[in-house]
């Protein structure tokens, strides 16, 4: 619970700050009559300090009362303003409640348009090894000729179909790569997600350029 302050605690905060400037107002024509006096100049000193530390407190306690007046005054004024606003309220829960849903609906469209291209990506994959393996099993390499099939010494399936090239990719790098074109074109190139996705977008230029490429195109 807040402590609350009173206008009497304002009124005693600020006489012992009106208090501690006649002491250092005091000290101070003691030092104009004795300006080489040490223990004179070190009254003035403390007493200027001290003069300082109250008026602070004090301006601190009054702001913190005329805050406290006004929350006072706003909490009592609250139920006519929201009657007053009653057109505007009802406008906004019937809006925000419109575009609660659309955003939710748009989540779960991106969602399922995620699991198809990540889907999309793992049959890729798989379709690259079943028929890199049956083009070398049927004595086709890719050393020679336009189409052969071969597994590296790192266990990757590389395959040539008519003089074209296919391997392997990571569809997640796919994945992030897309969202940080989309987080890019929309929200900015500053936006977090466009740094925090460089790796993703790096990996996918390299392992599926073709993919980049058309995609950038809109094929």
């Amino acid at each position: 619970m807040a402590v609350q302050i009173s206008e009497e605690q304002v009124r005693q905060a600020e006489a012992r700050a009106v208090q501690a400037e006649e002491v250092r107002d005091q000290a101070a024509r003691r030092l104009d009559v004795n300006p080489y006096s040490d223990v004179a100049a070190m009254e003035h000193s403390e007493a200027a300090r001290t003069a300082a530390q109250l008026r602070a407190n004090a301006r601190e306690v009054r702001q913190a009362y005329e805050r406290q007046v006004e929350e006072e005054r706003r909490r009592r004024s609250r139920p006519e303003l929201e009657k007053a606003a009653a057109a505007e309220i009802r406008a906004a829960g019937r809006e925000m409640e419109g575009l609660e849903k659309g955003l939710v609906g748009a989540v779960a469209q991106a969602e399922a348009a995620l699991v198809a291209l990540l889907d999309a990506g793992v049959t890729y994959n798989a379709g690259v090894v079943r028929h890199a393996q049956a083009l070398a099993g049927a004595g086709l390499d890719r050393r020679g000729g336009e189409s052969g099939g071969e597994e590296t010494s790192l266990g990757e399936y590389l395959l040539r179909v008519k003089g074209r090239e296919f391997r392997r990719m990571d569809p997640g790098s796919v994945a992030g790569w897309l969202l940080r074109r989309v987080a890019e074109e929309r929200l900015g190139q500053f936006h977090h997600l466009v740094g925090a996705l460089f790796p993703a977008h790096m990996t996918a230029e390299d392992q599926a350029e073709w993919l980049v490429e058309k995609a950038s195109k809109g094929q």
